[in-house]
């Protein structure tokens, strides 16, 4: 049987460690022993090279064995219960081996299931220390107030459970730089509360290490790594230790804890909405090893602490809150009026400033920048929204670094690096809060930019810690959550503000434009009285003056040119006549208010032949047929004009050469186009026709295709057609061939 190192002897410093793959070390810390066995076959595959220490069996006999030789039923019934409830990543219990009592960890890694050793001690009477400091979690909520508050008396009762020499609570910001907030420590030490640590210090693969396995102990840090052998049959290449309390640890931490004079340490995860939102870190100055008890009572008040950072961070931001939510009132509940003039009233507010404890206030509306505060320039302020406008894809952001964001915006961000924003979704009207630049003071555990020594071409971590003040520029106070609330409520409230102002001035508007059509339609009226009366009367003169000069005995003495002339007259006039009846015609129709009746179309066109039509053909020497027709829903005057204008169209533009034939047919079920809701009736005739091209033109007011010379007429009669269908709720159509004549389509609405 055959075996493999798997160890990973990578050369890691600075270079490269945060590629280092620390979750497979191929080792394993000294004061323990770790076995790996195939989850289906119970045969182990990985075993660490101290086993004999511990069981008086080296790897060599360890791998290749079924654990039911090795370990009594005890084991087997544990590791059965283990296969069948996977619902604990880590499983624990004691198990008494060669006369020694061990805290045995399991887990499951891929098809493996790994088991993990370390003999059990007992520490400094500390059961009954443990249960008093689990009583006193409950006394924690009562005396403190502040996350910071709970943090400083977490680390001490840490401290005295551990009896570490220094503990620590570390909280990331949003970049994964660390700083201290919490600390308990041995007089002799030097504070390390306040500082901050860069990003650096712990990579990234590092803090995903801290997500999945919460507790992490290193017992010395001057240990050896012990190898894992495993057999070479085996399928897997190298063994994940993520979950593993053992693991060793990257040579670049250990060099770390060396350059800050740290014997051994204890790190407990604090988990908060699925991310790491720090870590309880113990130091001690020598090796120190705890039993699972102590280890467990120090996960607990880990937990506490994450179980109370959104309580007590409310609790921070209530008197913010409490002040905010006051302005909120003043400005919500203030009797101005709904106008643009209210608005400004409503904004020129210190209680505007007191929503969120900015230093200025701009709203962009239309046209018009409202300003309160200290604010960039009008046309600045225009282009921060246009820009914000393009960037924002929702309807709110903020940030306390403009800066960070663009470098397009210095005239802005130099002064104002704090912005609050909310688009009121129309082009890049919105509303901005600003917040004056802070410089900031930060206390870094060494020079974050000198991190790193290098010693004989190798980088290592930093060895001094000496404090280095940074002042950070570009940026404002952060938003808080309490803050941001109460502008998203003034927002809100401010859109209604606007709505109902945009709604007043509509119906202001409309207002307005009532009166206007009412004062429009009595000057159209006095000018229709003009068009029927004052308008007709000299025309009539005209014609009659003309028809006295044209009849009488003077045109024989009269010279031919003024003849001409005077017939042109005659003929202007008259037209002048038809093209006042027709305008007034149009007017009417637009004005006719009858009631709809059923009318039987067959008997209209009788009515319509006998009335006016008949002379018309007779004269013109034109066929008209008429097939069966549908009884629609309509108004007789209007349709009898409507038939009336289409064929004195067709006559006025009948064919030269052939004799005209119009035919009038119910095309309702053989035309595909609207077929079964609309009454569609056909007149077709033969005449000149038109060029398709035309078909919308020719139904525009004053719309001619021919010369007025050619062909007399006003231009209304389609238009006047167009107005009558719509006044049926219809529509109408025309299709022209050039020299064969013209379909012109009637949609009536069935019912």
């Amino acid at each position: 049987m055959s075996f493999k190192n798997i160890l990973n002897n990578s050369l890691v410093d600075l270079n490269n460690c945060e590629d280092e793959p620390i979750h497979i070390p191929g080792a394993i810390q000294p004061h323990g022993f770790l076995l790996s066995i195939d989850s289906q076959t119970t045969i182990i595959t990985v075993c660490s090279e101290n086993s004999s220490n511990f069981i008086g069996l080296n790897y060599e006999k360890v791998l290749g064995q079924k654990v039911s030789l090795l370990f009594n039923n005890e084991m087997i019934a544990s590791l059965q219960d283990f296969k069948i409830d996977c619902s604990n990543q880590v499983k624990t219990f004691n198990y008494k081996l060669n006369n020694t009592i061990f805290l045995v960890s399991m887990h499951a890694a891929n098809d493996q299931i790994i088991l993990e050793f370390e003999p059990l001690n007992e520490q400094f009477d500390e059961r009954n220390d443990l249960f008093n400091s689990s009583k006193q979690l409950l006394s924690y909520i009562e005396n403190t107030h502040t996350l910071i508050d709970l943090a400083q008396v977490v680390t001490t009762a840490v401290k005295n459970i551990t009896q570490y020499d220094r503990v620590m609570v570390y909280r990331f910001d949003k970049e994964y730089n660390g700083e201290v907030i919490a600390e308990s420590k041995e007089s002799f030490l030097e504070p390390y509360l306040g500082l901050h640590y860069p990003h650096t210090d712990i990579p990234a693969q590092a803090r995903e290490l801290y997500i999945k396995n919460h507790l992490r102990i290193i017992g010395d840090v001057n240990y050896i790594p012990v190898p894992l052998y495993k057999l070479n049959e085996a399928k897997f290449e190298t063994l994940d230790l993520s979950m593993s309390i053992l693991r060793s640890v990257s040579p670049i931490h250990i060099e770390y804890l060396k350059n800050m004079h740290v014997g051994s340490t204890l790190t407990i995860s604090l988990i908060h909405k699925n991310k790491l939102w720090g870590l309880i870190t113990c130091h001690h100055s020598l090796p120190k090893f705890l039993s699972d008890e102590i280890k467990s009572a120090v996960k607990l008040h880990g937990h506490f602490i994450t179980s109370q950072i959104d309580v007590r961070l409310l609790n921070e931001e209530y008197e913010v809150a409490k002040k905010a939510n006051a302005a909120l009132r003043n400005l919500t509940s203030r009797k101005s009026d709904i106008s643009r003039d209210g608005i400004k009233e409503l904004i020129e507010n210190k209680a505007i400033l007191e929503l969120c404890n900015s230093d200025g206030f701009t709203a962009v509306i239309g046209n018009e920048v409202y300003q309160f505060g200290e604010t960039p320039a009008d046309e600045n302020s225009k282009r921060l929204a246009l820009f914000l406008s393009e960037f924002v894809k929702e309807d709110n952001f903020y940030t306390d670094s403009l800066f960070s964001i663009s470098n397009d915006l210095s005239f802005i961000s130099s002064h104002f690096p704090g912005i609050n924003y909310y688009s009121l979704n129309n082009d890049f009207d919105c509303i901005i809060w600003y917040r004056n630049q802070t410089i900031k003071e930060i206390n870094w555990a060494g020079n974050p930019t000198k991190g790193t020594e290098n010693i004989v071409d190798k980088l290592t971590p930093r060895k001094s810690f000496a404090k280095f003040i940074e002042n950070v520029k570009d940026h404002s106070r952060i938003w808080l959550n309490s803050e941001l609330s109460a502008c998203e409520n003034f927002y809100n409230f401010l859109q209604m503000q606007l709505r109902s102002i945009v709604m007043q001035e509509d119906k202001e508007n409309q207002r307005k434009l009532t009166e206007i059509l009412k004062d429009t339609n009595a000057e159209l009226e006095n000018i229709n009285w003009i068009s029927t009366h004052d308008l007709q009367e000299p025309l009539r003169k005209i014609r009659m003056m003309a028809s006295v000069l044209i009849g009488g005995n003077e045109l024989q003495v009269l010279p031919e040119d003024v003849q001409n002339k005077i017939l042109k007259m005659q003929n202007s006039a008259e037209r002048m006549q038809n093209l006042i009846t027709d305008i007034l015609k149009y007017t009417k129709t637009g004005a006719q208010n009858s009631n709809f009746e059923i009318i039987d179309l067959n008997a209209l066109f009788v009515e319509l032949n006998e009335e006016e039509l008949v002379d018309s053909f007779t004269t013109n020497k034109a066929t008209l047929v008429i097939e069966k027709l549908p009884n629609i829903n309509g108004v007789p005057f209007l349709l009898k004009q409507l038939f009336s204008n289409i064929i004195n169209n067709s006559i006025k533009f009948k064919s030269l050469d052939e004799s005209l034939f119009i035919k009038i047919s119910d095309k309702s079920t053989t035309l595909n186009s609207h077929p079964r809701h609309y009454h569609i009736i056909e007149i077709e005739d033969n005449g000149i026709g038109f060029e398709n091209e035309y078909k919308e033109k020719i139904f525009k007011i004053f719309s001619r295709l021919n010369s007025k010379e050619d062909y007399d007429g006003s231009g209304i009669g389609l238009a006047l057609c167009k107005k009558i269908m719509s006044k049926h709720d219809g529509f109408i159509t025309a299709d022209g061939a050039l020299g064969k004549g013209v379909k012109i389509h009637l949609y009536f609405p069935v019912n």
